[in-house]
């Protein structure tokens, strides 16, 4: 609750919840759920040809996610708010030599011990 407060985008929507929204009115059904199981048996029978506004209307939604994401997460950051901010998104602080070094170093060292370990098996 506390991120739509702060303003945060909504997920992208797929070709199919495309799809279903500008049909869903018209659509045959007593109860909503009739209304869905019809429009998803007409989703199945869609050719790709037919598919395809629906699913460009849903990469054309991922592109303003994204967007919106990153004008957000960085409004996040400025807010102080980092702990909102998704785990790979998180502007890092530039490395150090001596902490490069390490990184370096830690990751050599698991194929160093596998090298040591086909040694012994040998």
């Amino acid at each position: 609750k506390e991120l739509t407060v702060l303003g945060k985008p909504k997920r992208p929507r797929s070709g199919f919840n495309m799809f279903v929204s500008e049909n869903f009115q018209e659509s045959q059904g007593i109860t909503p759920v009739a209304k869905l199981k019809q429009l998803f048996d007409t989703w199945q029978k869609l050719s790709a040809s037919q598919r395809q506004p629906y699913l460009q209307l849903a990469e054309d939604d991922k592109v303003r996610y994204a967007n919106e994401m990153k004008s957000w997460e960085a409004k996040m950051i400025e807010l102080g708010r980092e702990d909102l901010v998704r785990a790979g998104r998180q502007q890092r602080k530039p490395k150090t030599a001596e902490t490069a070094k390490k990184g370096q170093t830690a990751k050599a060292s698991p194929q160093d011990s596998k090298a040591k370990l086909k040694k012994s098996e040998e």
